[in-house]
Formats: C-alpha cells, sequence, structure tokens
C-alpha cells in the first residue's frame, strides 16, 4: 500500500523562526482524512506551523491522538468538555491517562465550567469532572486547556486548590478582573477571533494581558474573525488575530509572531522534551 500523501513527506513553505502562526485551539475532530489534509495545507500556505487539535469527549480525544500521530503540523489536547460530562464511558479517567502518553499529545483538554450557556449541564455536574482531570494534569505534570466562560474566577480558584501549575485559559471573554486572577496565577490567556469584532470590549483590556503570557487561537469550526465573520472558522485564519493584536498593540508582526511562539513552546513544549525548538516539523 502507497504511504499516506502527508507522510510522503509533502512540504509546507518554509518558514524563519520568527514568522510562523501557532492555532492554540481548534476543533478538527469532525474532518475526514481528505478535509484535514486540506485544512492543513490552507493553514500552512497562510503561515500556521502548529495546530493543536483540541478533543471534548473521549471519542473525539482518540480522533485527535489519531489525527497527530499521522501529523507533524498537530499537537493535540484530550479531555471532556463541560458539555459532555454526563454519561462518559466508565473507563474514561484510564482511557485518557492512555491518550495522553501519545506523541504529540501535549495538554489535557477542553475541560472546564461553563456558566453562561443553558444548554450546558448543571455546574453540580461540570465541576466535579473538572476537578478530576485537574487532578490529572497536575499528577501527569502536563497543561490543563480551560474552557471558563462566566465561571473564569472559579475556575481559576479551582486550579489553584487542586495545585494546577500550567493552564491555558482558552477563548478568553471574562473582565479585568477575572484576567488579573488569571495572571496572577501564571496561567495564560488565549484569544480568538472575537478580538477582531470592534464592539469587542477585549479590544481594551488586550493591553492588560502580559505579552509574555499570551497564545491565539481559531476555535474552528468557530468564531471566524473579521473579515469572515460568521463564516465557519479554519485554522489559516488565526493569523488574522495574530495581525489585529500586533495591530492594536502597535507592534511589528514578526515581533508578536516570535513571542507567541516562545510562548507556546514554554507552555506546551515541556510535554515532548521541548523547550523551545525551532520548527518541529516541515511537513504536514
Amino acid at each position: 500500500m502507497d504511504a499516506h500523501p502527508l507522510e510522503q513527506g509533502l512540504q509546507r513553505p518554509a518558514l524563519n523562526h520568527c514568522d510562523m502562526w501557532i492555532d492554540s485551539h481548534a476543533h478538527l475532530g469532525e474532518l475526514n482524512d481528505s478535509d484535514l489534509t486540506a485544512t492543513l495545507r490552507d493553514a500552512a500556505e497562510a503561515d500556521v506551523g502548529i495546530i493543536v487539535s483540541t478533543a471534548t469527549d473521549c471519542a473525539t480525544a482518540r480522533t485527535v491522538a489519531r489525527q497527530c500521530d499521522r501529523h507533524p503540523m498537530l499537537r493535540g489536547a484530550v479531555g471532556i468538555s463541560p458539555f459532555d460530562v454526563i454519561g462518559p464511558p466508565a473507563t474514561w479517567y484510564d482511557d485518557l491517562t492512555a491518550l495522553l502518553s501519545r506523541r504529540r499529545i501535549v495538554a489535557i483538554g477542553e475541560i472546564g465550567i461553563d456558566a453562561t450557556n443553558p444548554r450546558y449541564p448543571p455546574l453540580s455536574l461540570q465541576q466535579p469532572m473538572l476537578e478530576k482531570q485537574l487532578s490529572l494534569a497536575r499528577s501527569l505534570d502536563l497543561p490543563a486547556v480551560i474552557h471558563s466562560r462566566g465561571a473564569e474566577q472559579r475556575a481559576v480558584d479551582i486550579c489553584r486548590s487542586i495545585g494546577v501549575t500550567a493552564a491555558l485559559f482558552h477563548c478568553f471573554t471574562g473582565g479585568r478582573e477575572a484576567l488579573a486572577a488569571i495572571i496572577d496565577r501564571g496561567y495564560y490567556i488565549s484569544l480568538s477571533g472575537i478580538i477582531t469584532f470592534k464592539n469587542s470590549g477585549l479590544r481594551e483590556r488586550l493591553r492588560d494581558i502580559p505579552l509574555e503570557r499570551l497564545l491565539i487561537e481559531t476555535d474552528t469550526p468557530f468564531l471566524a474573525p473579521m473579515p469572515h465573520r460568521g463564516k465557519r472558522n479554519r485554522p489559516a485564519w488565526v493569523r488574522f488575530v495574530g495581525e489585529e493584536v500586533a495591530r492594536l498593540l502597535g507592534k511589528k508582526k514578526g515581533e508578536v509572531q516570535k513571542q507567541l511562539e516562545e510562548n507556546f513552546w514554554r507552555l506546551f513544549g515541556k510535554a515532548e522534551g521541548m523547550e523551545n525548538p525551532r520548527h518541529p516539523s516541515t511537513s504536514f
């Protein structure tokens, strides 16, 4: 059988150390292999060097692990999201533990709590699952990717009580007090396409985030940035998030790219025994 084209050394554009974007949070589990290949090619052509494929339950966690095995451009986060805490398989803890040892799996996530969406299970069910997964992250010395919409302070307090030392609060939309609490604990903030929306309060709070604690994301397939707002999002469009961050901060694009890459490896590199490599791969 012929090797998969991505395993035959299909090359992405050569990038200098400081001119790639990293999408720190995308949901790619529903893509078949052909669509995933096209998505990665599209991203590479937009100077995206790394994408974190993020799970929400045990089924997508297995998919993420398979994707990361196949595609060097990907890193993975596996976990059970607050939306999916009802009825996980009885073996979920052992399943996640095993997946967290797989190649290119760098974090446990997406996990967390959500106090804003009535479609989510009650917090009384969300919080115990979050606590168990945070304890797993702590025991394995891995970062956690946190969903905390409407419950940012509570999520920070839970992380602190369990002793989590590394966490990324993804798609942050909270206020200044929540932001300060996250930063004070040494955790990281990830901004999505919302930062490109003209009416977003995040634009005013951006300067409150130390650049060395910042990452960016698409949250694909959700929250497409301007000028594509309302469309199905894709990792290639993380550049619009990064470019807007650079514009709002009055910094050069390359300076922001370099710092974001350093931040990524500081947070996630330990899982691979890498503190700050150059580009981990030149293929998809």
